[in-house]
C-alpha cells in the first residue's frame, strides 16, 4: 500500500527519523524535476549513510567532538 504525505517543515525531521525507526515501512522519496536535493537530504537518503550522519550528531550532542585545522601547514 502507498502513501503521499505532506507535511509541514517543522514536523518533517520528527516524522521521517519515526518513520526510519519503523523496519516494515520503506521510504522512497519523490522528488520533482524542479527540486534540488540539499546535501543533508542526499546523505540520509542512504540508510547506511543516515545511520553514520544520525550517531555523528548524537557525538555532537554529547560533547564528544573533535577539532581538526585544516590549514595547518605540517
Amino acid at each position: 500500500m502507498k502513501y503521499t504525505l505532506e507535511i509541514p517543515d517543522q514536523e518533517a525531521e520528527f516524522v521521517l527519523e519515526f518513520l526510519r525507526r519503523v523496519t516494515s515501512v520503506k521510504l522512497t522519496p519523490i522528488r520533482g524535476k524542479a527540486a534540488k536535493q540539499d546535501t543533508t537530504e542526499y546523505l540520509l537518503s542512504n540508510p547506511a549513510n543516515a545511520r553514520e550522519l544520525m550517531e555523528s550528531i548524537a557525538q555532537a550532542r554529547r560533547g564528544e567532538v573533535v577539532n581538526h585545522d585544516l590549514l595547518s601547514a605540517e
